[in-house]
């Protein structure tokens, strides 16, 4: 079996595989459901190391109950572990879950689900020694009855297995609460199969093989789909994995296999959506160098009556340039695919499309996610994540919403850093591997997390870099039917809220050469009564104690809205309150950089501030 650091390459390989005017956050929808974003979150908090790769799930039986899986930079050491973050309010506040087996030795690959009885799973890789002290990915999985407060110890499935897949029964099927995990194993025979638990997560049966690549391909598995009746889907991909096989290289492409009794026995494959041949491979693998991770095909399947069981598939298509969105689906079970067509078709010249994820709705609403350049400055590589939705199976999308509310930027300090790997080379020779979120995830990880809970909301979490480290963030995507204009949010002039909000923090920065703090500040509504946007928040002037001490040591602020530097400067929080623009009982808003220098990083003063408001107007 590949190591699990060759593995990590795959990613490149796949990238040239599947090389095949917008609205701001705060516009409405012109056509179709309406889209409501709400405001963007920081699920991340255990300091200013990178976190890539996001899966998430939603608990089928507490919609304000969600959980995600992330690699982490955060072991003592600073190198890569996994972890699952737990949310128990709908996703506004999170705690993190470190994993013993984890923090010692670190791992990879994350997955999470939900089954129908509402018990979590966590599944991740863990390096570790076996008996003959070989160092090996182990596979193991976790579980927890009570919502991710307490969790297992691990369940190993074994040793030398890779990039596991994993999917919940969540249907009335005959095999309904069965776990599936699909993964890679087998050494360079590239062998893929299917494990599966019948007892809801406390022991696993496999894996049950359904096809290897004989030495003659490389092969991997890309996320499972479950049917209305239980029947499961298994896709997989195909490349060439010797310099010899590259260079002779003419197709490669998706495929798919399915079991219809409950992950015993496999179809024989079938072509999936995908397929590149020629001149597409070769421009697409000379093009991949930045989008390494990001490239995989992501699936979902509509289990509602609108649509049942159509299999959708997204993936990022570089046949005509840049890399662009583009969605396919089948209503046969994987026999045959429609067309690609693009999700999101009118971005500005030359933006660049990718990272995509996708999931289907209670009703059957289709909701895909993606990375999107069309903001950046000229010439700086730079997204945000966006939102696009489709009520008629994927025929037409509404226009994309944006859903971060600050650029990401992933070449930033704390995505370069390295963090060093000993290990012995071929020659017996002790090496040293430095290895970055930048130089191995440089747009995020392989992928990223969205879900939809019961009450059909949507929760896309992905890795945000608005900090120049990728951090964990997650958001709220509402869809709402019918001819209903936006509700009214404001009336009047402002007036004072100023005791009706408190100020709430996300973890900031200080520059020691620089002497710039910079501070990330939310918003919470305290009072019974909603508040209307814009929200500002007014610096009126610095002093501590009863007789202002340290006033003389006043802040610089450097990015007031209103471009003052002392008293008096304003901070407007617009689109931090999400589409509605309205901040309601006991809400948080998205958070806004407040950038100062200071003058002495001793002696700072208070910040006296005001805030005001406007209240909710009457339909």
């Amino acid at each position: 079996m590949p190591s699990l650091t060759s593995q990590l390459r795959l990613p490149v390989l796949l990238a040239a595989l599947l090389a095949p005017g917008a609205d701001s956050v705060a516009q409405e929808v012109r056509t179709g459901p309406r889209i409501v974003v709400g405001p963007d979150y920081l699920v991340s908090r255990d300091g200013d190391r990178p976190h890539v790769e996001v899966m998430a799930a939603a608990n089928p039986k507490n919609p304000r109950n969600l959980l995600a899986g992330v690699i982490t930079f955060t072991r003592p050491d600073g190198g890569a572990a996994t972890k699952a973050y737990v949310s128990h309010d709908g996703g506004v506040v999170w705690e993190d879950i470190t994993f013993a087996e984890q923090k010692e030795m670190g791992g990879g690959d994350p997955q999470v689900a939900f089954t129908p009885a509402g018990t979590a799973i966590f599944a991740t890789l863990a390096i570790g020694p076996d008996e003959t002290g070989r160092t090996r990915a182990f596979l193991h999985s976790y579980r927890s009855e009570d919502e991710g407060r307490t969790w297992s110890d691990a369940y190993s499935l074994g040793a030398s297995y890779d990039h596991p897949m994993l999917v919940a029964d969540r249907t009335t099927g005959r095999y309904a609460g069965r776990l599936y995990m699909s993964v890679l194993y087998g050494g360079l025979e590239y062998s893929l199969g299917v494990f599966r638990s019948e007892d809801d997560g406390r022991s696993w049966i496999g894996p049950v093989k359904f096809i290897d690549g004989g030495g003659e391909r490389g092969l991997n598995v890309d996320p499972m789909l479950v049917f209305h009746d239980g029947a499961i889907m298994v896709p997989f991909v195909d490349f060439p994995f010797t310099p010899e096989q590259t260079a002779a290289w003419t197709e490669s492409r998706i495929w798919t296999v399915v079991s219809t009794d409950g992950g015993v026995t496999f179809s024989e494959p079938m072509r999936g959506p995908v397929k590149m041949t020629g001149d597409q491979l070769r421009g697409a693998r000379e093009g991949s160098d930045r989008f390494r991770g990001g490239s995989w095909v992501l699936y979902a399947v509509d289990r509602s009556e609108r649509f049942r069981d159509r299999a959708y598939a997204v993936w990022p298509d570089y046949a005509e340039g840049p890399p662009r969105v583009v969605i396919a689906w089948s209503d046969d079970r994987g026999t045959s695919w429609s067309d690609p067509k693009p999700v999101a078709p009118h971005g500005m010249q030359g933006a660049e499309q990718f990272q995509p994820a996708i999931a289907v709705n209670n009703d059957g609403v289709l909701g895909v996610t993606w990375y999107d350049t069309r903001d950046a400055p000229s010439g700086e590589f730079a997204f945000h994540e966006y939102f696009a939705a489709s009520v008629d199976g994927g025929e037409t999308f509404t226009e994309p919403h944006r859903v971060s509310s600050a650029l990401s930027r992933p070449m930033g300090s704390g995505n370069l850093l390295p963090s060093p790997t000993a290990f012995s080379g071929p020659d017996g020779e002790l090496r040293v591997g430095l290895l970055s979120a930048a130089s191995r995830w440089v747009n995020g990880g392989d992928y990223m997390g969205l879900t939809t809970t019961a009450d059909g909301h949507f929760h896309p979490v992905w890795a945000d870099s608005r900090s120049g480290t990728y951090q964990v963030y997650t958001a709220q995507v509402r869809i709402e039917h019918g001819d209903a204009p936006a509700p009214a949010v404001q009336a009047g002039e402002p007036i004072d809220v100023t005791g009706r909000i408190e100020l709430v923090n996300d973890p900031g920065r200080y520059d020691a050469e620089t002497g710039i703090l910079d501070l990330w500040i939310r918003l919470k509504n305290v009072s019974a009564t909603p508040i209307a946007g814009p929200i500002e928040v007014e610096i009126r002037k610095f002093g501590s104690g009863m007789d202002d001490a340290f006033a003389e040591f006043a802040p610089e602020i450097l990015n007031a809205d209103n471009g003052l530097p002392g008293g008096g400067a304003r901070f407007v929080y617009r689109e931090a309150l999400g589409t509605e623009g309205v901040l309601g009982p006991d809400g948080v808003s998205g958070a806004i950089l407040w950038r100062m220098r200071l003058a002495d990083p001793i002696r700072i003063p208070n910040l006296h501030v005001y805030v005001t408001g406007r209240e909710v107007s009457k339909p």
